[in-house]
């Protein structure tokens, strides 16, 4: 359903949500924990830094962590961020022309869809994804 980026985002950002306050994680340490090609998350993570979801620091002990409280950033701020809204406001079947006045064949169905993941995503912050993650890696211990 999302972009392979999009998705890629929000679990690096869900591990950036498990870390304790403070902890700066760099981008290896991303990439192995949530199995995400390094070349493509440092492009997903530049771009959540320039759509200041997250904060960069150089160096040595640099890294990345979350730019708000993990509570103050919902699924959709993300999704947006590394797809401009595609998801919920494209044509469902990728069609260039697709409105109420010119509907794909799937426009209706798709509109009340469309409308409770937009909610859903709304509604769900990275402290929800950050609480599940935490008790299944408690799990799998």
């Amino acid at each position: 359903m999302f972009s392979r980026a999009a998705e890629y985002a929000i679990r690096a950002m869900t591990f950036l949500a498990t870390q304790p306050p403070g902890k700066l994680s760099g981008a290896r340490e991303i990439a192995r924990a949530e199995k995400v090609p390094i070349p493509f998350l440092w492009k997903i993570l530049h771009n959540l830094t320039r759509q200041r979801l997250i904060r960069s620091f150089k160096g040595l002990r640099g890294g990345y962590e979350l730019a708000s409280p993990a509570h103050q950033i919902n699924v959709e701020d993300i999704v947006r961020a590394m797809d401009d809204g595609d998801v919920v406001e494209g044509c469902v079947l990728g069609l260039a022309e697709c409105s109420e006045k010119k509907p794909c064949p799937l426009h209706d169905s798709w509109k009340s869809i469309r409308s409770r993941l937009t909610e859903m995503m709304q509604q769900t912050t990275l402290a929800d994804l950050a609480a599940v993650a935490s008790r299944r890696s408690r799990k799998w211990r």
